[in-house]
């Protein structure tokens, strides 16, 4: 999860190399230079920036420069993806290009088209009706856009090889306990036991789909002036799997928590207002608009929880050895235990 995902401040650009990434564009894209580039977006995602040029707005993604993982910052799977979603009524930024040669701006890159939308944390926009319709109809623009994701013909769009979904939800424990275990730097207890309460647990059947594999409010840009779903964006850990993680992960950081604080605390922050749609209900008319039974959705819950832990301490590692010194990656401190303690609550394992 990429939880400070909302718009930052302009910032220096040292990832991107304007002059040589407008020749590049200008020659495989025919995007016409001069651009001039702003780093937007925070966490652990690809690395964001804002391109402006004599033909409009556009977006650059690339590696950051500190990745936790070299396959989750892959420019030509998460190029892929959107190429797929092009012809599909998921809303999706249209790429433009893919540049595969590190030397033009120190890694591979790709370029889609800007979309004219804002990322909501923990306010409405100001040109938002303040109320619980709005509040609503924000968590149902949310949820319907992730059912129109998991309703995609995966093969029928050319991303029959795109993953591998043979054992692939029976597979998740040990991966992520053995990415977690080749960063660990600290003793949490819960990890290891809600690894043993997740693979005793496992739903016994699904049915494999296409993920979006981050999904939360903060992936979604929505328009400036009403709650309407304009993107789904953030698609580097994009893979056929089992779609119910997405809504694990994204309802199990809606509405109300067990913890105060909870983790993460300005994860969808905005869904925690009086009004809001609650987590059942969102459920239900995801399995309406889906077909998918969300009956063992406190599994997908409890799982996304602790998988998050597994991914984000190896930021907090980064942080603790001096290569990460992000305020982000320094309150891991306490949101990784805080992940697990939440995940333990789902699970019935704290009185």
């Amino acid at each position: 999860m990429t939880p400070e995902g909302a718009p930052a401040p302009s910032t220096p650009a040292p990832l991107l190399d304007e002059r040589r990434v407008a020749a590049w564009l200008e020659e495989h894209a025919g995007v016409a230079g001069p651009l001039t580039g702003e780093r937007v977006g925070g966490g652990n995602s690809n690395a964001t920036f804002l391109l402006r040029g004599p033909d409009g707005p556009l977006v650059l993604r690339r590696p950051p420069a500190a990745a936790v993982s070299g396959t989750a910052h892959s420019m030509a799977r998460e190029h892929r993806v959107l190429q797929a979603l092009a012809g599909t009524d998921v809303p999706a930024p249209r790429p433009v290009a893919l540049c595969d040669d590190a030397g033009v701006t120190g890694a591979p890159f790709l370029v889609m088209e800007h979309v004219d939308g804002v990322a909501i944390t923990d306010t409405l926009p100001a040109g938002y009706s303040p109320g619980e319709s709005t509040l609503r109809r924000l968590g149902e623009e949310m949820i319907d856009g992730l059912a129109a994701l998991h309703r995609v013909d995966w093969q029928a769009v050319g991303l029959g090889d795109f993953g591998r979904p043979e054992q692939f939800l029976e597979r998740q424990v040990s991966r992520w306990t053995r990415q977690y275990e080749g960063h660990a730097v600290r003793d949490l207890p819960r990890f290891a036991q809600l690894a043993e309460w997740l693979d005793a647990h496992r739903p016994p059947e699904w049915t494999p789909g296409l993920m979006h594999g981050d999904f939360h409010l903060d992936n979604c840009l929505f328009s400036p002036s009403e709650p309407r779903l304009l993107a789904i964006i953030d698609w580097e850990l994009a893979t056929i799997g089992d779609p119910l993680m997405d809504v694990g992960l994204a309802l199990a950081f809606w509405g109300w928590r067990p913890l105060d604080p909870p983790a993460m605390p300005q994860v969808q922050a905005v869904s925690r207002q009086a009004g809001a749609p609650g987590r059942d209900e969102l459920a239900r008319r995801y399995g309406g608009r889906s077909g998918r039974s969300v009956h063992q959705l406190p599994w997908y819950m409890v799982l996304a929880f602790w998988k998050l832990a597994a991914i984000v301490e190896g930021a907090y590692a980064q942080y603790l050895d001096g290569r990460l010194t992000t305020d982000y990656a320094r309150r891991l401190g306490d949101d990784v235990p805080r992940l697990l303690e939440e995940a333990a609550h789902t699970a019935g394992l704290v009185d």
